[in-house]
C-alpha cells in the first residue's frame, strides 16, 4: 500500500460527517448548538471536526497560512534561546534530588483534565478535534500519571517523586507583564500514601521549597541575577471558608485570580490583616472578632505545618529569605485543597516576580478513591525566569 493511502478510512468520512450534520441541523431548531454537539458521541464528533478542519485548509494558500502564522500568538516562537534552555535544564536536572523521575510528556492530554481534576474552566485550555487538549498545566498531567502507576502497582505504597520540563499552552489573558500564552514550566509532584497527612505535607513543602530557592540561588553560576527572595505561605481554606460563611461570591471572586491589584479582604471589608510574620500569625487565632471564629483552625493548622518549612529555610538561608503568611490570597481557589506556597524574587530592574507556585492537592485522593493519598505539586516558571532575570 502506498504511504498516502494508510490514513483512508473503511467509510468515506464526508459521508459519516453528512450523516452527523443532518443530525445536527434537525435537533438546532430546538436546542443550542453547543447542547447537539456536547451531546453527541466522542468519536462521530471527532469525524465531523476532522471533516471541518479539513476542508477548511483545502481553502487556504501558502498565503493564508503565513498570515495566520505571522498573527497567532498561540504559535509564535518562544523569544529565548534554545541553547540557553538546555543550558539552564541541565542545571536544573542536576539540582534536582535523585529520588524524583523526570518523565517527557506528549505535548497533548486527555480532554478535561484541567476543568475535571480541579476546577479551572475547560475556556482555559486549548482543545482539540481529537477528544484530547493541549497540555496546559504539566501537574495535572503528573497526576494521572502518578494515578496510573498507583494501579498498575497496587502494592506498592512507596513515595512517588515526578518531574517534568513542558511547553505549556493557556488561552486566558494575563495583565501581569512578562507572561506569554505558551511557555516553558518546570513542574514538579510528591505523593504518598499515608495516615498522616500534616508529616506530609510538612515535610514535602519543606523539600519543594528548598528545591525551587536552591535554584533560583544557585542559578547564578549561569549569569542570572535574583534578589529579595520571598516566600508566602497560604492557605487556601481561609478564603473558600470566608465566601461559605460570608456568602460572598465565588464566581465573581475567582474571575479576578490573575488581577495583581484584587484584595479579597479589602474589597468586603474583612477585618483581617493581609500579610502576618510567624509571632503575628501564633497570636491572631486568640484575636479573632467573632464574625472569623470559623477561620481559627485554618489559621493553627497553616502555622503547625508551615514551621518546619520556615525553620528549613532559616537553617540553610540564614534569614536572606524572607518569610510572611499570606491570608489575604484567593488564587488557588478550586485548584489548590488547603496549604500553597508562593515564591518571588526581584530583578536587577527592580521589577517583582512570581516564580513559584506550590500547593496541596486531593486530586489524587478523587482519582484512586482513597483518603490517604496525599498530593503536592509545582510549578516553576523557568521560561519567565530566563527572560527577566538574566543579567545583560
Amino acid at each position: 500500500m502506498r504511504k498516502e493511502d494508510e490514513s483512508i478510512p473503511n467509510a468515506r468520512p464526508d459521508e459519516q460527517g453528512s450523516d452527523i450534520t443532518k443530525g445536527i441541523l434537525e435537533h438546532k431548531s430546538s436546542h443550542g448548538l453547543e447542547q447537539v454537539l456536547a451531546s453527541i458521541p466522542p468519536s462521530e464528533l471527532e469525524s465531523i471536526l476532522l471533516e471541518a478542519y479539513a476542508l477548511r485548509a483545502r481553502k487556504l494558500s501558502v498565503y493564508d497560512v503565513l498570515r495566520q502564522y505571522e498573527s497567532n500568538a498561540f504559535v509564535q516562537p518562544a523569544v529565548i534561546d534554545q541553547k540557553e534552555q538546555v543550558l539552564f535544564e541541565s542545571f536544573v536536572v542536576r539540582t534536582l534530588p535523585q529520588k524524583t523521575r523526570l518523565i517527557e510528556l506528549s505535548p497533548v492530554t486527555a480532554l478535561g483534565t484541567n476543568s475535571v481534576l480541579s476546577d479551572i474552566s475547560q475556556r482555559t485550555v486549548l482543545g482539540t478535534t481529537r477528544n484530547t487538549e493541549v497540555v496546559a498545566d504539566g501537574v495535572t498531567v503528573l497526576t494521572l500519571e502518578l494515578a496510573k502507576l498507583r494501579r498498575l502497582n497496587k502494592n506498592d505504597k512507596n513515595p512517588i517523586d515526578l518531574g517534568t520540563f513542558q511547553r505549556e499552552l493557556r488561552t486566558q489573558k494575563h495583565e501581569q507583564p512578562g507572561f506569554t500564552p505558551h511557555f516553558h514550566a518546570l513542574s514538579l509532584v510528591s505523593s504518598d500514601n499515608t495516615h498522616f497527612p500534616e508529616e506530609f505535607k510538612s515535610r514535602v513543602f519543606s523539600d519543594h521549597t528548598s528545591i525551587y530557592l536552591r535554584i533560583i540561588r544557585d542559578i547564578q553560576e549561569l549569569g542570572y541575577q535574583s534578589r529579595h527572595l520571598k516566600v508566602s505561605f497560604s492557605n487556601i481554606r481561609i478564603a473558600e471558608l470566608l465566601i461559605k460563611n460570608l456568602n460572598l461570591n465565588r464566581f465573581d471572586i475567582m474571575r479576578h485570580t490573575q488581577t495583581p491589584s484584587y484584595s479579597l479582604l479589602d474589597e468586603f471589608s474583612i477585618p483581617l490583616p493581609r500579610n502576618v510574620t510567624f509571632q503575628e500569625l501564633a497570636e491572631l487565632p486568640r484575636s479573632l472578632p467573632t464574625e472569623l471564629l470559623f477561620l481559627k483552625r485554618p489559621l493553627e493548622f497553616m502555622g503547625r505545618v508551615f514551621n518546619k518549612v520556615a525553620v528549613d529555610i532559616n537553617d540553610e538561608y540564614g534569614g536572606q529569605v524572607e518569610l510572611i503568611f499570606d491570608l489575604d490570597r484567593h488564587a488557588g481557589i478550586g485548584y489548590y485543597e488547603d496549604l500553597c506556597v508562593k515564591i518571588s524574587a526581584e530583578n536587577i530592574d527592580g521589577r517583582i516576580y512570581p516564580l513559584v507556585d506550590i500547593g496541596s492537592n486531593n486530586w489524587l485522593a478523587n482519582i484512586l478513591n482513597n483518603k490517604d493519598e496525599r498530593l503536592i505539586t509545582g510549578g516553576m516558571g523557568t521560561e519567565l525566569f530566563m527572560k527577566e532575570f538574566k543579567a545583560r
